[in-house]
């Protein structure tokens, strides 16, 4: 989602695939040549399906598939950031096959490879959320009935675009 300023100064947001809409375009609108930050927060691959549609990041088929994909979202919204300014990605992993799937930092790595320079990796801690609603016992036992992990962080990975 992009957001767009209107006179007043508050946020419009607008619709659309973050891989392919014409963000230049969008802040052309409103007289906005580079932006100062960008703040991602994409699906955790396919962990929740968000919608029915093909292009939706969390239904990719394969980890290949949703990095390729994420790495073409990554290249379409930062390349409105200005010199020397900063992204940041909230990100967590996955957990499959008996197995952690460290989503984070194979998405920290899409930036790096692109020449970002990693600023921070900021832990966010989570012991209570709204999903478990208060019953985190039976939430331990099916995980270790199932052998799985139950993920207590995300990560925010800080970036600085150096060009």
């Amino acid at each position: 989602m992009v957001t767009e300023r209107n006179d007043f100064c508050q946020a419009r947001p607008f619709i659309g695939n973050s891989r392919t809409v014409d963000i230049e375009k969008l802040l052309q609108k409103v007289e906005i040549k580079k932006v100062q930050f960008v703040i991602m927060h994409p699906p955790y691959w396919d962990i929740v399906k968000f919608s029915d549609n093909p292009e939706d990041l969390s239904n990719t088929a394969t980890l290949e598939d949703f990095l390729h994909s994420f790495g073409n979202v990554i290249d379409n919204t930062t390349k409105v950031l200005d010199k020397n300014r900063y992204c940041a990605v909230v990100i967590g992993d996955k957990y499959a096959n008996s197995q952690i799937v460290p989503l984070g930092f194979h998405c920290m790595n899409l930036f790096t490879e692109r020449g970002f320079i990693l600023k921070a990796i900021l832990v966010k801690n989570f012991d209570e959320t709204k999903g478990k609603a208060n019953k985190q016992a039976i939430w331990r036992y099916r995980a270790l009935a199932s052998d799985f992990y139950i993920f207590k962080h995300e990560y925010i990975f800080v970036f600085k675009k150096p060009w």
